[in-house]
């Protein structure tokens, strides 16, 4: 008898089991890796980052070799979407902590990796490529999902053993190397689809490919590029809120310790 193909289609009960899954397994790696020396933990984030990478590379090359895909092609899939430049900037990032005496780069990388990083990987769960809405769960195709999930548990998990904590005013400044970093890519995509591929496409700037918000945006502006603006003000209110809840969880965190701390105490 053929296992299940388990198809993994947003918002169905395979959908909803990875997800939980990956969000298991991220308070897992949370909890374990609290345990262990400083070295240790940030030895091991790396590693899952540089394997997290290797599973990105992985499925990409899987679909452009995929015949029944034949629009999937290397010209469109250089690592220049968000989320893999994001994929691949948790590799150092695993590594450094922010605070006092880390180099000027080390914050405004993990506010990019943490806010926008973060929720573009989960954007990207709930509203995939149309290449891997279906895939099985046990196929490479699959992956993607794993990879987008890691953006996600990643930065939240470096985040939660203290090696980066969320200021309010890093959402703004993760907006402004967002829109920078988008700027730039501009810039690249232009000269892709002048002299590699004229369908080139990253970041979505000349065309939403199923997104529903970016469909209604288009719908909106109709502008390459510009339609996308409006994303700014509208995600600001969300990057604030995830400070919030890190904020919340945080100060859980030390009450629960400190109810500890003082029950030890009574029993001494």
């Amino acid at each position: 008898m053929n296992p299940p193909v388990l198809p993994v289609v947003p918002f169905t009960q395979t959908w909803g089991i990875l997800l939980l899954a990956l969000a298991v397994g991220g308070v897992t790696l949370w909890a374990a890796l609290r345990r262990m020396p400083d070295r240790s933990r940030r030895g091991v984030l790396c590693g899952i980052a540089i394997a997290n990478w290797g599973f990105s590379t992985w499925f990409t090359f899987d679909r452009i070799a995929e015949p029944a895909f034949p629009d999937f092609v290397f010209s469109r899939n250089w690592p220049l979407h968000f989320c893999t430049i994001a994929t691949i900037l948790l590799v150092p990032a695993m590594l450094v902590r922010s605070g006092p005496g880390a180099a000027w780069w080390v914050r405004p990388l993990h506010a990019l990796l943490f806010f926008p990083g973060a929720l573009a990987g989960f954007l990207a769960l709930c509203a995939p490529s149309a290449e891997y809405i279906g895939a099985p769960l046990l196929s490479v195709g699959a992956l993607f999902y794993l990879v987008h999930g890691l953006n996600v548990v990643l930065p939240f998990a470096h985040a939660g053993l203290g090696y980066y904590r969320p200021r309010w005013r890093d959402a703004a400044l993760s907006l402004v190397l967002f829109t920078v970093l988008a700027v730039a890519l501009f810039l690249v995509t232009l000269l892709a689809r002048a002299f590699v591929d004229p369908r080139a496409n990253y970041m979505y700037f000349f065309d939403p490919e199923g997104s529903a918000i970016l469909e209604a945006l288009w719908r909106l502006i109709g502008v390459p590029f510009v339609y996308e603006l409006p994303l700014i003000p509208l995600l600001y209110p969300v990057l604030l809120l995830m400070v919030a809840g890190h904020r919340a969880v945080e100060r859980a965190a030390q009450a629960i310790a400190a109810l500890r701390a003082r029950g030890l105490g009574l029993a001494g």
